[in-house]
């Protein structure tokens, strides 16, 4: 039987793999046990040595199709520039912030977990793990890792999109031009729906400092592959609980939807997939899936009681996200059933994402039907499932203009042809809804895109040049730093605790909120206390004031009055007159 062609698709796994597994080591086992850092990133390691052994012994990994595996790189190089493009805002240094202190938050759990309490945030820790690994081994600050690890998501997504493309397409038809034509398609629909929608929902969650969120997509479309494309259903039953464990340690708000997806999965793996020879193998898949569905109870339980929690954040249109999200359901599910029966790689990654889109929508249909507050984590809640089923929509599509270069009868070429056509308009109407869903994200979008300043909605999440020059002074004179103070929330929280306060209970204190509505720094012999003194900071002081935050104000004049403060003003790109100024107290 002629092999199917090989692109770069196993090197993209294996690349994913010995990056994320001694992350994804130490933040389990440190979460769960208590186990120092350094114990679990050493078992991850083994793991990835294992995998890449294994890999290497069975000589399957290198590309056999030269034109496929430039398709690949032309299609990640393509995603990285349009990524950066839309994202990177140079004047920035690629992250910004709409206001939220939810950034600095992290960063101080980070420094909470990695030090001293290993289950800070339930456990929701990988994001944190893999930062703090990344700062460690390439001498990053805080504010270098977070970019670091944030576009690692969009990186992952684009990587397991390639190589699922691949494997699908390959096992289905074995024929290098199906795979070229499946992959140009990828290309073509990606850069269209990338910078559309994708980005926007990437950018928003980024900006409002929803780190751990957000990474928990790295988990999901991993456990999405490696459910789909393993013959054995053993294997996939393996990834389901391999990845679920991961999913927990990421981020737990769709904790529930993985659970009773995985659940259900592994229950009809449990029921068609094992012959008589695997009796025992069947029934322990009927037991996970029970014990998963019994989980998913749990999880929901949890969930609940967040529901009348606040939180500042942009809202978008649920209703018309969760219309979208049912239509796009609704689609999935009728061309899982009128697809082609051979086709076992496409009908799984339909199933998953199916299964969880589903379930999620079900789940905040059930939340709206019996009132419940439209607030902040159930605004959140959609978003892991919008991304996996936009994935999918892609691959799918890609699939389908792939199969119109088979050879086939009339008949049947018709049919592909017609099919083809139809998820294609499916992936643009639903890509056209959600687009109007989120459209409140737009503006902030637009002005990262743009990326010059006046920027009347984003704002630096840390003033890099600033930081720089704090750390030069408490250098030069041998002193502590006392804290920060900045009309930016988002600033205060994030540069004090890069800069090396951590609040002692942030999550009891809101992080350094004492600090930002009240001025609380910390003034005693070999303290320096910074403040930002540019005229639009005044005019930000005085607006807080008004808006019942006098005390800030009040501070930062008291400050700015004392005998033998020192002033300094330095270029920064970001600000609209080319300047900022930051003075400074040492006692």
């Amino acid at each position: 039987m002629k092999a199917p062609p090989r692109g770069c698709g196993a090197l993209l796994f294996l690349l994913v793999l010995v990056a994320l597994l001694p992350g994804a080591g130490a933040s389990v086992l440190r979460a769960a046990l208590g186990l120092p850092l350094w114990v679990g990133a050493l078992v991850g390691l083994w793991g990835a040595a294992v995998g890449v052994g294994g890999a290497l012994a069975r000589q399957s990994i290198w590309p056999t199709h030269r034109g496929l595996a430039l398709l690949q790189v032309l299609f990640l190089a393509v995603v990285a520039g349009v990524t950066w493009r839309m994202l990177g805002i140079p004047v920035m240094d690629g992250l910004v912030s709409v206001g939220g202190g939810d950034a600095g938050n992290h960063a101080a759990l980070r420094m909470d977990f990695v030090t001293h309490e290993p289950g800070t945030y339930q456990g929701f820790t990988l994001f944190h793990t893999v930062t703090y690994g990344l700062g460690w081994l390439f001498g990053l600050d805080t504010f270098s890792s977070f970019r670091a690890g944030f576009y690692l998501v969009p990186a992952v997504l684009a990587g397991v999109l390639a190589a699922s493309l691949e494997f699908a397409v390959g096992r289905l038809w074995r024929s290098s031009r199906a795979c070229a034509v499946a992959q140009g398609a990828l290309l073509a629909a990606t850069v269209i729906v990338w910078p559309f929608l994708l980005l926007r929902l990437l950018h928003y969650h980024q900006a409002d400092g929803f780190y751990g969120h957000l990474f928990g997509l790295v988990p999901l479309v991993l456990a999405w592959a490696a459910y789909a494309l393993p013959r054995a259903a053993w294997a996939r039953c393996a990834a389901l609980a391999v990845f679920t464990v991961l999913y927990r340690y990421t981020y737990g708000l769709n904790l529930g939807d993985f659970l009773l997806m995985g659940g259900v999965l592994a229950l009809v793996e449990g029921f068609s997939s094992f012959g008589r020879e695997h009796r025992r193998l069947a029934w322990l898949a009927r037991l996970m899936g029970l014990a998963f569905l019994a989980a998913s109870a749990f999880a929901y339980g949890k969930l609940l009681p967040l529901a009348p929690v606040y939180g500042s954040l942009i809202h978008h249109d649920p209703v018309r996200a969760l219309r979208t999200q049912g239509w796009c359901v609704v689609g999935l599910l009728v061309l899982r059933f009128f697809s082609p029966r051979g086709e076992a790689v496409e009908r799984r990654l339909i199933d998953f994402a199916l299964v969880f889109g589903g379930v999620n929508a079900l789940v905040q249909l059930a939340y709206l039907k019996a009132g419940l507050p439209v607030g902040y984590y159930f605004l959140k809640y959609s978003f892991h499932a919008v991304v996996l089923l936009l994935c999918a929509g892609l691959l799918v599509a890609s699939i389908r203009v792939g199969s119109l270069v088979q050879a086939a009868p009339v008949r049947r070429r018709g049919w592909r042809v017609a099919l083809a056509v139809l998820v294609a308009a499916g992936l643009a109407a639903v890509t056209r809804g959600w687009s109007r869903a989120f459209a409140a994200y737009s503006p902030s979008y637009q002005e990262r895109v743009r990326g010059q300043p006046p920027f009347a909605l984003l704002s630096a999440l840390e003033d890099r040049a600033g930081s720089a020059l704090i750390r030069q002074v408490l250098r030069d004179e041998g002193k502590r730093l006392g804290g920060l103070l900045s009309p930016s929330w988002a600033r205060v929280n994030f540069s004090n605790v890069a800069l090396g306060w951590v609040p002692e209970n942030f999550t009891a204190t809101n992080g350094h909120w004492p600090l930002f509505s009240e001025g609380r720094v910390r003034r005693a012999p070999g303290a320096c206390v910074f403040w930002e003194a540019a005229p639009e900071d005044w005019e930000d002081y005085h607006q807080h004031a008004v808006e019942g935050l006098p005390a800030l104000e009040a501070q930062v004049r008291a400050l700015h009055a004392e005998p033998g403060r020192t002033c300094r003003q330095y270029p920064v790109r970001w600000a609209q007159r080319g300047t900022r100024t930051l003075c400074f107290h040492c006692d």
